[in-house]
């Protein structure tokens, strides 16, 4: 038995089979183990990606040998001879038909074995015949997944997926009811697949090294994205202890349901705690779970999951939904509806292109304005969608009051034509914008007279703050929410929407930490949003204390900001909570 630490990324407990992907530089490479019958099939598939290797290579020998040198032509007859090689094409029939390996997993241990072969050998010539090795197995992979990359096709049982690491667009194409968990060897614990998996109530472990070349296709494994492990070869007592975690979690989400609203503090004071979703996340369960509405849903993955631009009609039907689901939690609740924010490192094929810097690019409400069909059409959809419950719209990444401006023009356009057509809409729509860009956060004061509501994206807030790419997990310490230099914006936010009226959410993934969580809250925060899985834990946090504890914990925090590091104002934090409330460990399982 083995355990790997890794980053609890996304709190949850898991144990099944391993479905292994391998990024191939341009590609995803699938590794699971083939359905008992189903071998020859498989065999097929290798078949026909044999086929096509060897004429692709066939027809570019030829070529080469009208327009160049023989040299090069020796190359490609090399990597021929290695693709029809008998041995090789047994051994990898023997991994499918024995193994029940899928072809491409076949493939890999294939070539894992003759490149050991010729790593041995002492002979220069058969040592550099490694690199051609290494081309044909490209190639064969590349025939099998047809180039494409998509993580999905294969996937049609309960699995834990084990990668190299995934795109947002790769992991929200995912079938989320045969993904039980990830496990990924790189990532941050605020990368978008971490906050995808917590989106979709998924328990996921990060930033563990080289936990692909530790698991087989296949082999079951207990993972815990609450504390941030994963366990390979679970022995007997490891297993009942897990489950355990697994009961204990479930009691204390059930003790939430039968309690009073979360965020309900233990002296009647309120702090709502709604959820963040995007669409294709099932919402089943939300209600029993304590959601009170939606502080945050995700527009641009209804993008992500076609990679291509939906339609108004496609729009418009996804948005009547979560208002419609919004108002079923109850009658007052609200969904906060994001406007396309894609760029970064959420790129759509077709319509996203690569920039050199760009975190700080044609991104967001950026794009937005700078693709005025686009963005009307999504307006259009989002006001048609109003008139089924209670909506708001929020721009992201905003970061001049021109911005605002322009937008504010195109809105009152797009309301223009659909008086005009009749078509009905929440004309008294509520419009804000998110907070995650230093220049928003000091010029509060200026943006509150333009908005009806603030809601701070913690994730991005922090990232451009303390100029350190969230999703790098080389420089992951210096993500720090707490960092006084953090603390000062998020309290100049607050500090400007309450002197003109006006509500601030933190709606950033930092507010599922109960340690952060609190501290947002006891600032001044009105509302939190998070990922569903993280709601019992803080709602049982937050009845555990008054609104004089909250003062007190804010009080203590802004003690320290002018002379502890943000580790230490964290210490500090966490050590007031559990001194507060004895038995918090026992509510984060």
């Amino acid at each position: 038995m083995v355990t790997v630490a890794g980053l609890a990324t996304a709190r949850g407990f898991a144990s099944g089979p391993v479905y292994l992907y391998r990024s191939d530089s341009e590609i995803l490479i699938p590794e699971y183990l083939v359905e008992p019958g189903k071998e020859e099939d498989e065999f097929l598939r290798l078949r026909r990606a044999h086929a096509e290797t060897k004429r692709d290579l066939e027809n570019l020998t030829a070529v080469l040998k009208e327009r160049s040198g023989r040299d090069d032509v020796m190359v490609f007859e090399c990597h021929l001879m290695i693709l029809e090689d008998p041995l090789l094409f047994k051994e990898t029939e023997r991994h499918v038909r024995e193994g029940r390996l899928n072809a491409e997993a076949a493939v890999r241990k294939t070539a894992a074995g003759a490149r050991a072969q010729f790593e041995r050998m002492n002979d220069p010539y058969f040592r550099e015949r490694v690199r051609d090795l290494d081309d044909v197995e490209r190639r064969l992979l590349k025939a099998l997944v047809g180039y494409t990359g998509s993580p999905h096709l294969d996937l049609n049982t309960p699995a834990i997926i084990v990668a190299d690491d995934l795109t947002p667009s790769e992991t929200v194409q995912l079938p989320s009811e045969f993904v039980l968990g990830f496990a990924t060897d790189g990532g941050s614990a605020t990368s978008h697949v971490a906050l995808l998996a917590r989106a979709m109530g998924i328990p996921a472990v990060t930033g563990l090294g080289n936990i692909t070349s530790k698991v087989r296709p296949g082999e079951k494994i207990l993972l815990d994205g609450t504390n941030g492990a994963v366990t390979l070869s679970p022995d007997a007592e490891t297993v009942a202890r897990f489950e355990d975690l697994v009961s204990r979690q479930r009691r204390i989400a059930a003790e939430i349901t039968a309690g009073p609203p979360a965020g309900t503090l233990k002296d009647g004071g309120d702090v709502p705690i709604l959820v963040n979703l995007h669409p294709g996340v099932p919402v089943a369960g939300l209600k029993e779970a304590g959601v009170r509405g939606v502080g945050l849903y995700r527009s641009e993955y209804l993008w992500m999951q076609s990679e291509g631009e939906p339609s108004e009609e496609e729009q418009f039907e996804t948005y009547r939904d979560a208002v419609k689901f919004t108002a079923s939690l109850a009658a007052d609740a609200e969904i906060c509806i994001r406007a396309l924010d894609i760029g970064g490192d959420k790129l759509v094929r077709g319509i996203s292109r690569k920039e050199a810097n760009p975190f700080l690019g044609n991104r967001s409400i950026r794009y937005l304005l700078s693709n005025r069909d686009t963005m009307r059409t999504q307006l259009r959809a989002l006001l048609r969608a109003s008139a089924f419950g209670h909506a708001k719209l929020m721009y992201p990444m905003v970061s001049c009051i021109e911005e605002l401006e322009e937008a504010a023009a195109v809105l009152q356009s797009v309301k223009e034509d659909l008086d005009r057509e009749g078509i009905a809409y929440d004309r008294a729509l509520p419009v804000g914008m998110m907070v995650e860009v230093p220049a928003a956060a000091v010029n509060a004061r200026q943006f509150a007279r333009h908005v009806d509501f603030f809601s701070i994206g913690t994730n991005d807030l922090v990232q451009y703050t303390m100029a350190a790419d969230r999703g790098n997990d080389a420089v992951a310490h210096l993500y720090q929410p707490l960092n006084p230099a953090v603390l000062s914006l998020v309290s100049n936010v607050v500090e400007a929407a309450h002197a003109v009226g006006i509500k601030v959410g933190v709606c950033g993934e930092s507010a599922s930490d109960p340690v952060v969580g609190t501290l947002w809250a006891a600032m001044g925060v009105d509302n939190l949003s998070m990922s569903v899985n993280y709601i019992p834990a803080i709602a049982k946090v937050l009845a555990s204390l008054t609104r004089a504890d909250l003062d007190e914990y804010a009080a203590l925090a802004g003690s320290l900001a002018g002379e502890r590091t943000a580790a230490g104002i964290y210490g500090a934090c966490d050590a007031w909570l559990r001194a507060k409330i004895p038995d918090l460990a026992e509510m984060l399982i």
